[in-house]
């Protein structure tokens, strides 16, 4: 292990580089019309955020992602990058809800990562929980793809019907579920979620390929430090 952790130092001086500026919490931005991507989903997350956040991210796209968000005051993220451990960040919420009750838990979580601990959401809406759930649904392991085998099945999930799980995991407590494809309708559902009353589940339909700002960075100075 020590030789891994020296190996990533030098790995990470090699390929030192600025990392992407990041936006100021409650600085306006121009919600996009079309397509959801990686940019304009991050956009609007931010837009959501406010003092006192709980957010949880997974390893992926969704850890990368998040680097560049910019936190409001009293707010916290829960990451764990080090170690690569996808689907800790499904029972690591329903942890931090049991914990805070009184804070507004949002837990960003990718497709692959999500398939291998969902069931934990059965427990969050047996006690009654509120988290907003982003589920990030670009189609398999996008930040594997960007490494390592872009085509290769190993690459690859099963497809599941997202938003019919809550119901399926417990009967007796209902969540509200939405699938959303574009920017405008994220916007409007988060609205609606600025005092969540009961578990949100949103299933954020992504590009299969688009990677966000500093996952890019690092893919390149890979692809660099490797002789293209």
């Amino acid at each position: 292990m020590a030789q891994a952790v020296s190996t990533l130092r030098e790995l990470c001086l090699e390929c030192a580089f600025a990392p992407p500026p990041t936006r100021s919490a409650g600085q306006p931005v121009r919600i996009d019309k079309g397509e959801l991507t990686q940019e304009s989903f991050w956009q609007t997350l931010q837009q959501y955020l406010k003092p006192g956040d709980i957010i949880l991210v997974d390893q992926g796209t969704a850890a990368f992602g998040a680097a560049a968000l910019s936190l409001p005051d009293g707010a916290e993220v829960v990451v764990q990058p080090l170690w690569g451990s996808i689907g800790y960040s499904l029972p690591a919420a329903f942890g931090a809800q049991t914990a805070c009750p009184d804070r507004r838990v949002i837990l960003i979580i990718g497709d692959g990562a999500a398939q291998l601990t969902i069931q934990e959401m059965g427990s969050m809406l047996r006690d009654g929980q509120a988290p907003v759930i982003l589920l990030l649904n670009n189609d398999g392991y996008t930040v594997e793809r960007a490494i390592h085998g872009a085509a290769q099945r190993y690459n690859d999930i099963a497809s599941w019907n997202w938003t019919q799980i809550p119901p399926a995991l417990n009967a007796a407590q209902q969540a509200e579920c939405w699938r959303v494809t574009q920017a405008i309708q994220l916007a409007e559902v988060l609205e609606r979620l600025a005092r969540p009353q009961r578990l949100s589940f949103i299933e954020v339909m992504l590009p299969k390929a688009d990677l966000p700002e500093l996952l890019r960075t690092v893919t390149r100075a890979l692809e660099a430090r490797n002789g293209g």
